[in-house]
């Protein structure tokens, strides 16, 4: 990454608003999964629904896709950090049955990440390399899944940016592994 990006950034060792980047990354998904999908913010092909119910008062939570590419178009209030997958993967005792240990969760979202063969991030012209130190496990984390309590775990390659300046930004990035491809790019205003 540029020497200017090391100052855009949360790393991993940090612990933004309080909370190791590891709890934020079930924070997201809990966030992602509850909103329903005609307003879903990983479904919004425009822009339109980023604002959807976002729950933190310093931190903005972005999506990705859930396969494919898209353009998205954002206001935001001055003030918030935001955070996003590049490419992420989660697996539940409800969504993968055959999946008995916590153990197990880990395992699988592990050997998913682990098949990661592009990322690529640029912030504000700002292109970033060395994106594998990124990678983010959540660990076991408790999650309701079609109103089911169960447990899950993320593995996969997280950004945490520190509030920008009003004005306009752009964000792209773009994930893929062997079976899945995303690729977004965020036009940000803050005001």
């Amino acid at each position: 990454m540029e020497e200017r990006g090391n100052s855009l950034v949360y790393f991993q060792n940090s612990n933004p608003y309080g909370v190791p980047l590891s709890a934020w990354t079930g924070k997201w998904w809990k966030w992602i999964r509850s909103i329903p999908k005609e307003i879903n913010p990983a479904f919004d092909t425009t822009g339109q629904y980023c604002n959807a119910f976002q729950p933190y008062p310093n931190v903005w939570f972005l999506a990705g896709t859930f396969g494919g590419s898209v353009i998205r178009f954002c206001t935001l209030p001055y003030g918030k950090a935001l955070f996003f997958p590049i490419i992420t993967s989660v697996f539940s005792f409800v969504e993968d049955p055959d999946l008995k240990t916590e153990d197990d969760l880990i395992g699988a979202a592990r050997k998913d990440t682990d098949t990661v063969k592009r990322l690529d991030l640029v912030v504000d012209d700002v292109s970033f390399v060395q994106l594998d130190k990124f990678r983010v496990s959540s660990g076991v984390f408790d999650d309701v899944i079609n109103g089911v309590q169960t447990k899950s775990v993320s593995d996969g390659f997280w950004i945490f940016l520190k509030p920008f300046h009003v004005g306009t930004h752009r964000i792209y990035f773009i994930g893929e592994n062997i079976d899945f491809f995303n690729q977004v790019t965020y036009h940000i205003s803050i005001v």
